[in-house]
């Protein structure tokens, strides 16, 4: 059985496909309290004042609510709906 997040939870990983020194040091998901799983991205940072803290960024949908998980290139293309049908308007 795969791990699933609780609501207001979410790991991250070394990104082991960092190439820039702009992408993150780490990248993973989290689920917010709706249910969805977002893309989470997380970066070490140094204030001006010498201070060390984390850059937290939530990207865009990553599985919605209630949704199977989308494979390959159609992830990064999604909305979140399935087909034009599932769109609420």
């Amino acid at each position: 059985m795969a791990y699933e997040h609780k609501p207001g939870n979410g790991s991250a990983f070394a990104n082991k496909e960092k190439k820039e020194d702009w992408h993150a040091d780490f990248r993973g998901d989290v689920m917010l309290h709706d249910g969805s799983i977002h893309y989470l991205d997380v970066k070490p940072a140094v204030t001006q004042a010498g201070e060390t803290y984390y850059k937290v960024k939530i990207g865009g949908v990553k599985v919605a609510k209630g949704a199977a998980p989308m494979s390959g290139h159609n992830q990064a293309k999604s909305n979140g709906y399935q087909n034009d049908s599932d769109i609420p308007f």
